[in-house]
């Protein structure tokens, strides 16, 4: 059963300006899912579940977890909506045409595309200036998740959306984002354990891919790489292709890496603990938890959360608990976002 909504309480940040003029157009349409108020483990199992999922992943690189633990509890106390999908083509279209807005890597350079034809495979990820939301290097149509789109690109979609209904929209939390991917669940993915159910409820790196591009899966995970098993998905795949969570919400799973509103510190849940051992505050629940303070990374640049794992990830890193970064301004083929709506 869907839960209820209830008023969500926080306002967002202000979003980052775009020195673009809004014209007038149709809104996209964006369907939401309303998520009530709740409790839940955030973060990767730990002892004995290490082994077990190395066991369950047997030809998955290691994955790397220390950023995801320790565990805690959190609490969501407000209830919000989030968007049923991630955000698509066609919706970041409308806005684009209606205020002529170009994003952070149509302004500068371009966004980190791939290149199978690389010799090198460290190579086959590098930024080209032909590489954009309009041309993201391989075919897309309005239906799939728009890719090549900046953290702040992400922002300035919200603060266009917003100004169209009155209404708040802005990126989901780390916290909410997790909350939503578990629905309730409290295992390595939303569906389970078996990393083979991956290819019915996501978008991976499969055979597909391997098919279309030899050794870039293959490495990952060497199961599952004929060309007719796995996802069918060679890059990304359109909306709500696969089987949604028990919350309704499609590709919380891969697909694309979904930007967050929080700033990136690897030992942010460490931080909760006030230095504390894990026995001490083995029943800490910390409520609405959000991350926004500068640490000394940032002085190399806005460091922000992304989550959920993309089309280039293997099963074993698309868990709910992965996390990881790209700087706000960064773009690539396989990040894109998801929303959150506020009541007025």
């Amino acid at each position: 059963m869907r839960p209820s909504i209830t008023a969500l309480s926080r306002i967002a940040a202000a979003a980052a300006a775009t020195g673009a003029t809004t014209a007038a157009a149709a809104t996209p349409e964006i369907e939401f899912v309303a998520i009530a108020p709740g409790e839940y483990q955030r973060g990767a199992p730990e002892g004995d579940d290490d082994h077990a999922f190395e066991l369950a992943h047997p030809f998955s690189q290691k994955q790397i977890t220390s950023h995801e633990r320790p565990r805690h509890g959190v609490a969501i106390t407000q209830g919000f909506a989030l968007s049923k999908t991630e955000i698509t083509v066609g919706q970041f279209r409308a806005f684009a045409d209606a205020t002529g807005y170009r994003t952070d890597a149509e302004k500068a350079g371009g966004a980190l595309g791939f290149f199978p034809d690389e010799k090198e495979h460290v190579d086959r990820f590098h930024t080209d200036p032909a590489i954009t939301w309009r041309s993201p290097g391989f075919e897309q149509g309005e239906h799939h998740p728009v890719v090549a789109v900046s953290w702040r690109d992400a922002q300035a979609f919200c603060a266009w959306l917003g100004e169209q209904d009155g209404r708040t929209y802005r990126l989901p939390t780390e916290a909410e984002w997790e909350y939503a991917c578990r629905a309730g669940t409290d295992d390595w993915y939303s569906w389970g354990r078996d990393p083979d159910a991956a290819y019915a409820h996501a978008n991976v790196a499969d055979g597909a891919l391997e098919s279309a591009h030899p050794d870039t899966t293959r490495y990952q995970r060497a199961v599952k790489l004929g060309p007719d098993e796995g996802d069918g998905a060679v890059f990304t795949a359109p909306a709500a292709s696969y089987e949604p969570n028990r919350w309704g919400l499609y590709d919380m799973h891969g697909n694309v890496w979904e930007w967050c509103a929080d700033r990136w510190r690897a030992d942010v849940y460490k931080s909760l603990y006030g230095g504390r051992s894990h026995w001490e505050v083995k029943d800490l629940v910390v409520a609405d938890p959000v991350f926004d303070e500068e640490t000394s990374q940032h002085a190399y640049g806005d460091w922000r959360v992304l989550r959920g794992g993309a089309w280039t990830c293997a099963p074993a890193a698309v868990r709910s608990s992965i996390r990881t970064f790209a700087e706000a301004g960064e773009a690539s083929v396989y990040t894109g976002f998801r929303i959150v709506r506020t009541r007025r």
